[in-house]
């Protein structure tokens, strides 16, 4: 078997990476693990991006996998720190020699622990077994988990996360102002002050007046509230250019609504489940009472 080793690249040797794409079945099992390690519960909507939430019937190992673990971690529960003392613990209680876990910098990059700004990154045992091969796991600090679940949300088939975080801050710089991907929306005008971080007054500050928080899903969901915006070429110029350069462009109208991301189907399926569900209870029910 071919293991494909990408996906994050902190970790790596001159010979290439140590660690490689994790597939979607082995992820919930591998953050449990996490989660012993760390004395931290991450539910699903914890799993950042398209961590884990990666199913395609073509069957294909990309589109099944992530790239690495992304976790939103509230800093308001746990230090850095304190956090980087748990895993050194863990990576202590594996044998692992002290001066072989931590990275330092250029000089060593082939450790398990690698401490960067607002972020920790960890060299994971895929579903706990070094046999599988590792996962870099992404520890992304906030003190605004809420904000953060939003700003790093995934994409769809024709939009990438990366997209809808160009098309956020496209259009709050076409209403002159900026969109921290760490803080929401905030004044340039005002040093910066920020004027709105949660979603549905996002919602309202970027899209416009009625406009709440899943209108900003997805670069479609966008589209279509902007649509109705007098000045919406101006408001999206910066992101027509962006798409243009990269040999794409805008879709049309009647392809900008219905949109979901990844997240947003996994949590209509299980409705839909649910409904079947309740729906042959009341049939089985009504058969015995016959």
């Amino acid at each position: 078997m071919t293991i494909i080793k990408e996906g994050g690249n902190v970790f790596k040797t001159a010979e290439g990476p140590l660690t490689q794409r994790i597939p979607t079945k082995a992820v919930h099992p591998t953050i449990q693990s996490i989660e012993k390690i760390t004395g931290l519960t991450f539910d699903e909507q914890d799993w950042l991006g398209t961590t884990g939430k990666k199913n395609d019937p073509d069957g294909s190992f990309e589109k099944n996998s992530s790239g690495d673990l992304d976790l939103n971690t509230d800093a308001n529960k746990i230090s850095k720190q304190e956090l980087i003392g748990k895993l050194v613990a863990w990576c202590k209680s594996q044998g692992i020699p002290e001066d072989e876990i931590m990275n330092k910098g250029k000089t060593f990059t082939s450790g398990f622990i690698h401490d960067a700004g607002d972020q920790v990154h960890f060299r994971m045992p895929i579903s706990n077994n070094a046999k599988n091969g590792y996962v870099q796991t992404d520890f992304m600090f906030t003190t605004n988990p809420d904000f953060q679940r939003g700003a790093k949300r995934g994409g769809t088939q024709q939009f990438s996360g990366k997209d809808r975080a160009i098309l956020l801050s496209a259009i709050a710089r076409g209403r002159g102002l900026k969109f921290s991907p760490k803080f929401g929306v905030v004044d340039p005008e005002q040093g910066d002050k920020v004027i709105a971080d949660n979603w549905n007054d996002i919602a309202k500050v970027l899209l416009g007046k009625g406009a709440k928080e899943p209108d900003t899903h997805t670069v479609e969901t966008m589209l279509a509230v902007l649509k109705k915006d007098p000045n919406f070429e101006e408001i999206i110029s910066k992101f027509k250019e962006y798409l243009e350069k990269d040999g794409r462009e805008l879709p049309e109208s009647k392809n900008l609504s219905g949109y979901k991301t990844l997240e947003d189907k996994q949590l209509a399926r299980i409705r839909e489940l649910s409904g079947m569900l309740l729906n042959s209870t009341k049939m089985v029910s009504g058969a015995f009472n016959k």
